[in-house]
């Protein structure tokens, strides 16, 4: 054998060895995360800040903090206009993303920080008009799911949100919906095609729509007309943040949602 095809060999080994073995490293180091007690300030900061968490089932809360405590473990917290990240607010945050992934085996594992502003912030971006002519836009957000690598919070909006449910508006569980949805994960409450599933929530789309255009009063917040997949980010906010208005306004949304989540967030709040 030739030197040329030995190095090639040894290459094509070691990389279908890193294929192999650092899914089976990283959930080695996962399942040590999770099975850490939670930090009792962590828990603390979850109680006050997250109101979801305390009707949670008692069977999902322990499942809850085993899933931060990875979160936190891997998950890189970058502060941004001089903020200093807080335990607090890392805490708070990823009980927030976390509830999102009770009821699947997911664990955002293509994500590797969040970059948390103090309050809303300026972002540049380019836009494209029907006539092909692009134009600078500068919006101010609260947040933004940027590419599948990072997500982006405003801090104020996070924990008014969070502390004050019910409203529909949650920014962290609206972005991390949008890094669900990206990551094209299948149903984790459902054995059906994911397809089918997808064209149901299409027509609930088109339902809103239709909505929108006659001018009438809508429960989803009138953004989730923008497009499909801010429609199920804002429906999610929903599902999490007022399930029970929401089962009985769109009881076929909420449905299709319970499949996607595995949860039924509804029943928690309701008792039944």
């Amino acid at each position: 054998m030739s030197p040329a095809l030995v190095a090639i060999v040894v290459v094509a080994t070691g990389v279908l060895a890193w294929l192999v073995g650092a899914p089976l490293w990283r959930a080695r180091r996962r399942a040590r995360h999770m099975a850490l007690p939670l930090d009792p300030a962590a828990v603390t900061a979850v109680d006050r800040n997250v109101p979801a968490a305390r009707v949670l089932p008692p069977e999902l809360r322990p499942r809850l903090e085993a899933l931060m405590g990875a979160f936190l473990a891997e998950k890189e917290f970058v502060g941004c206009n001089g903020l200093v990240v807080t335990d607090e607010m890392r805490a708070t945050i990823a009980a927030l993303a976390c509830l999102l992934v009770l009821g699947r085996r997911g664990h955002y594992d293509e994500l590797h920080s969040i970059l948390v502003y103090p309050a809303a912030f300026w972002v540049e971006d380019e836009v494209e008009d029907e006539s092909g002519v692009v134009e600078q836009r500068r919006r101010v957000l609260s947040g933004e799911a940027w590419q599948s690598s990072r997500i982006i919070l405003s801090w104020e909006d996070v924990l008014e949100a969070a502390r004050e449910p019910g409203s529909g508006y949650n920014v962290a569980l609206h972005e991390f919906a949008h890094y669900l949805d990206a990551e094209g994960l299948g149903l984790a409450g459902s054995d059906r095609p994911l397809a089918d599933w997808a064209d149901d929530l299409a027509a609930e789309f088109e339902s809103l729509l239709d909505t929108v255009d006659r001018g009438d009063d809508t429960f989803l917040d009138p953004y989730a007309a923008e497009d499909e997949g801010e429609f199920f980010a804002v429906a999610s906010e929903d599902f999490f943040d007022r399930p029970v208005e929401l089962r009985a306004e769109h009881p076929r949304l909420y449905g299709l949602l319970r499949e996607f989540y595995a949860l039924d967030p509804a029943a928690w709040a309701s008792g039944n």
